[in-house]
C-alpha cells in the first residue's frame, strides 16, 4: 500500500456486484461507519501528534533549562571555590601583615625598653656618683667641724684671754 487510505476513499469505494453478494446498503453503512471511525482516529492521531510535538518542545525546553541550571551550578561552584581561595589568600596576607606589624611593634617596644634600661642605668650611676660626692662633702664638713671643735677646745697660743675685771682695771 503505497498510498494512504482516507475516510473519503472508504466512503466512495465501490465494489462490483455479483449474485448472491452482500447486502449493498449494509456494506455502505459499514463502510460509512469505518470511514467515520478512521476519521475520528485520524483526528485523534493528529491531536496526539500535536500534543506529542508540544510535549517534545517542552521536554527540549526543560532540557535546555536543565543544561542552563547545570552550567549555572558549575559556574557557582567554580566561583565559590575561587572566592574561598581568594578569601584564604587574603586571610593569609592579613595574618602575615599582622605578624609583621606585631614584630615591628615588639621590636620597637624592646628597643624602647633597652633605651629605658640604659637610661635607668645611667641615672643610677649619676645617683651613685652624686651620693659619693655628697658623702665626701659631708665627710669633709664633718672633718672641718671636728677640727674646729678641737681648735676651740685648745687654747690659742697668741690669744690672751682677758677677764672682765682686768678689762675694767685697765681702763
Amino acid at each position: 500500500m503505497a498510498t494512504r487510505i482516507t475516510p473519503m476513499d472508504i466512503e466512495r469505494q465501490e465494489f462490483p456486484r455479483k449474485m448472491r453478494g452482500y447486502e449493498v446498503e449494509q456494506v455502505r453503512m459499514f463502510l460509512k461507519s469505518v470511514a467515520e471511525e478512521i476519521e475520528r482516529v485520524n483526528l485523534e492521531n493528529a491531536e496526539l501528534l500535536e500534543e506529542a510535538g508540544e510535549l517534545r518542545m517542552r521536554v527540549e525546553a526543560y532540557a535546555e533549562r536543565e543544561q542552563t541550571l547545570q552550567q549555572t551550578l558549575v559556574t557557582a561552584q567554580n566561583m565559590s571555590g575561587e572566592m574561598r581561595e581568594r578569601a584564604r589568600t587574603e586571610a593569609d596576607l592579613t595574618v602575615r601583615e599582622a605578624r609583621l606589624v606585631a614584630e615591628r611593634m615588639l621590636q620597637q617596644a624592646q628597643d624602647q625598653l633597652a633605651r629605658l634600661e640604659s637610661e635607668m642605668g645611667r641615672c643610677k650611676l649619676e645617683r651613685d656618683l652624686f651620693e659619693r660626692r655628697l658623702r665626701a662633702v659631708i665627710e669633709e664638713h664633718l672633718h672641718l667641724l671636728e677640727q674646729r671643735r678641737e681648735d676651740e677646745a685648745r687654747p690659742a697660743d697668741n690669744v690672751h684671754v682677758l677677764h672682765p675685771r682686768a678689762v675694767a682695771d685697765a681702763g
